[in-house]
């Protein structure tokens, strides 16, 4: 029996990360991954020219994929899986189904060299993706994450906290999200080992602000043109190289891709803007967090971070999101203050989220006096992490 719904837990250095294997599969028919130097196990060069029908009954995931493997045209199926192994756990090297499976996608390499053959003796290519992923596994299934928080009931997701007392629930959450913040700063050294700190940022303000629905075509904007190289091309231009991926129904006027990407080459004319968002960064470990954190605080970082970073071309929880998601990983990453940045993090005003969510949340939380209880990204990113957890 062929099952769709796989989970595995995945070992990290900061403990285990919950992934479903529809989160792989997701990423094949998005095409989420840095397509231009994909190379089988065998050493060929593939090319994905159409992922396929995915198939949600019994049988191999994508129906007649078309490929191009060291310039020859391919069709046939595609199986995704976790770890080679799986092939064999599943059955798929004796039932009739898989004969036709021509790619075996993986998101980590064999561990064992155990040839992989269907029951006609055909032997598919294997595809590792974790090489050509842009950001961390982590992330991908963070967002899964919170689009399984929408979409299921209140009460699948929030028994949980319903069990802890209501003055334990904000420090629960808090210790949370503190293992979040660790996976982002960890994939933010990461990022910037292999492209230094000009690129990371470049690469990281474009995924951002192409948010959930269009950071792949962002993505891969960014791989294709180096910061010093997207100063010369136009938003139409850019929005044109990537026109079949952008995902524009239901769109609101303001994420349109082409006004972000017209945003982005304002901030773009302004000369070296890393190396101002790196001065932002130590002004900020400078300042002192009041306790309780205050919103003048983050108000007057807001508006340096604006005006003198981004030129005033972001505003918007699309601007917390920037700082929450992208600079100050990136920051902690760079200049070591991980401790500080980590607090500015938590409390930091919420970014680009679900109404519905933050809704959910305030109504769980103990109330200031004669005031609504105060939702900020910490809580926010606990609450993610605590549906991670309970992913299933």
């Amino acid at each position: 029996m062929h099952t769709h719904d796989t989970l595995a837990e995945i070992q990290g250095i900061y403990g285990p990360v919950i992934v479903a294997e529809r989160v792989l599969q997701k990423l094949w028919w998005s095409g989420e991954f840095q397509q231009g130097t994909l190379h089988t196990l065998s050493g060929k060069k593939l090319e994905r020219r159409h992922p396929g029908r995915w198939n949600k009954q019994e049988g191999p995931d994508f129906i007649d994929a078309r490929l191009r493997l060291d310039g020859e045209e391919l069709q046939g199926d595609v199986e995704v899986h976790f770890y080679a192994e799986d092939w064999f756990a599943h059955g798929h090297h004796t039932a009739p189904s898989f004969d036709n499976v021509v790619l075996h996608l993986l998101l980590f390499p064999p561990r064992e060299n155990r040839p992989l053959v269907t029951r006609s003796g055909r032997q598919p290519e294997i595809l590792v993706l974790l090489p050509y992923l842009p950001e961390d596994i982590e992330d991908y299934a963070n967002r899964e994450t919170l689009l399984s928080l929408e979409t299921r009931a209140r009460s699948a997701w929030l028994d949980a906290l319903l069990e802890i007392s209501l003055a334990d629930r904000a420090p629960f959450l808090r210790a949370k999200a503190r293992l979040r913040w660790a996976q982002k700063v960890r994939f933010a050294r990461q990022r910037l080992d292999r492209h230094g700190w000009g690129e990371s940022c470049h690469q990281l303000a474009l995924e951002t602000l192409g948010l959930r629905r269009n950071r792949a075509p962002m993505s891969a904007l960014a791989q294709r043109h180096a910061l010093a190289a997207m100063k010369n091309l136009s938003p139409e231009e850019l929005f044109a190289e990537e026109k079949p991926r952008w995902k524009l129904a239901g769109l609101r006027p303001a994420n349109h891709p082409l006004r972000r990407l017209a945003q982005y080459q304002k901030i773009l004319a302004q000369e070296n803007w890393p190396e101002a968002l790196r001065r932002w960064g130590l002004l900020l470990a400078e300042t002192p967090l009041p306790e309780p954190p205050r919103t003048r605080h983050f108000s007057s970082a807001l508006r340096t971070l604006s005006a003198a970073v981004l030129r005033d071309a972001v505003g918007g929880t699309r601007l917390h999101t920037l700082a929450i998601d992208a600079f100050l990983p990136l920051l902690a990453a760079q200049n070591g203050a991980e401790e500080i940045f980590a607090r500015h993090w938590q409390h930091w005003p919420l970014g680009d989220i679900p109404a519905r969510l933050a809704q959910d949340l305030r109504a769980l939380l103990p109330a200031e006096e004669n005031k609504k209880a105060r939702v900020d990204n910490g809580l926010f990113q606990g609450l993610l992490q605590l549906g991670q957890e309970n992913l299933g």
